[in-house]
């Protein structure tokens, strides 16, 4: 089942490594907000496959969704929700990306009353000279205090996002242990890259700061799988695991699972990305534009419609990224293609040296010890035509 995607674009500052597409100009917001729901109603209207799908999530993402008003977001909520002729209250996740600074009592209580099931905190780190590193705008205990906070409003379902290889003095040990000591559901953990379009990239290039170490990540990295299977959460993707819940369940990402797994999705909002039937499409990274355009009725967006070929590559790299892996019966299937004989001797290859191991059903998956380079595994079987 389909996905809705909202990308809010708007931030209250600019995080140094961030290459995301937002802007810091916030007094267009209410004009931002009426333009994604008008794209909504174009998008039922003019693409009739969008009328079959049945959405069971919505994603407030960005940018930074928690920067709206309260009267914002429930706004942009049902009006998205009416465009597409589904009641909020029937899907099974409804997230929204906060900022740990934005978890007020007031915002907590209008986000419940709007609708909002989940939500996905960006705290990244909680030392505090590692934040002022980063450009972020909280500290490490209002982190803490707003997670707190928003558990007591009834939040039960929480995500929290951090950062690893990142070049200060911070304890990473110590993050771990503060995140998960918190009332969280899920953790999301992702290696520092540099970008060529931040700040970051510039004092890289510049050679004011050093590029990040990849033994620092690695070393990082398997420090939370460690610490994380310890305490019984599962490791279902590599930036991501949910705690135990009892009976066998999990707290995973629903809306998020749809995109390794190749569901559709429709994305909404400048930058956003959207898939349906194998065409998928990109709106404009472009504030400006993205309004004017909608202001016309139009949508200014490219799109690609995905070969065989394309879709094999991509099922086998968003695949390789989960703890269910690849069945090459079931690429088969989809694709017209299987690894096995893309490249036989680049599947030997790969299961000789343990980079792929066999699971159950005729699955094969990279093992957590070596999933920090599954990408690597993954484009050794691509299909290059």
């Amino acid at each position: 089942m389909a996905g809705i995607y909202v990308h809010v674009p708007f931030c209250r500052q600019a995080c140094h490594y961030c290459d995301f597409h937002f802007s810091t100009k916030t007094s267009n917001a209410e004009g931002m907000v009426h333009a994604i729901v008008q794209e909504a109603q174009m998008r039922w209207a003019q693409n009739p496959a969008w009328q079959v799908e049945a959405f069971r999530t919505l994603y407030l993402g960005g940018g930074t969704p928690s920067l709206l008003s309260p009267a914002l977001s429930k706004a942009l909520l049902s009006g998205v929700a009416e465009a597409c002729h589904i009641q909020l209250k029937d899907l099974q996740e409804v997230t929204l990306e906060a900022n740990p600074e934005d978890l007020t009592a007031a915002n907590l209580d209008a986000w419940k009353d709007a609708g909002v099931t989940r939500l996905s905190v960006g705290i990244q780190s909680f030392d505090d000279n590692t934040l002022a590193w980063m450009n972020r705008a909280h500290t490490g205990r209002q982190a803490e205090e707003g997670l707190l906070r928003a558990n007591r409003a009834g939040f039960d379902s929480i995500t929290v996002d951090l950062i690893y290889g990142v070049p200060t003095e911070r304890s990473w040990e110590e993050d771990v242990q503060r995140a998960l000591e918190l009332p969280v559901r899920h953790l999301s953990a992702y290696a520092l890259t540099v970008e060529p379009r931040t700040v970051l990239g510039t004092r890289v290039s510049r050679g004011d700061e050093p590029e990040p170490s990849d033994s620092r990540a690695a070393y990082e990295y398997q420090h939370l799988c460690s610490v994380a299977a310890q305490r019984g959460w599962l490791h279902y993707e590599t930036s991501n695991w949910a705690a135990p819940l009892g009976e066998g369940e999990f707290g995973k990402a629903l809306h998020n699972s749809s995109y390794w797994s190749g569901e559709a999705y429709l994305g909404l909002g400048p930058g956003a990305h959207g898939f349906l039937d194998g065409l998928r499409y990109a709106n404009v990274s472009n504030n400006p534009i993205y309004l004017q355009s909608l202001r016309q009725h139009r949508l200014q967006q490219t799109k690609e419609t995905l070969s065989n070929v394309d879709r094999y590559n991509e099922r086998v790299m968003t695949g390789l990224r989960t703890a269910l892996g690849i069945s090459p019966e079931d690429l088969a299937q989809t694709t017209g293609h299987r690894p096995d004989e893309v490249d036989p001797r680049a599947w030997r290859s790969a299961l000789e040296s343990g980079d792929l191991i066999p699971i159950e059903d005729g699955r094969f998956r990279v093992p957590e010890d070596r999933w920090i380079t599954g990408d690597r595994v993954a484009s050794s079987l691509f299909l290059v035509s």
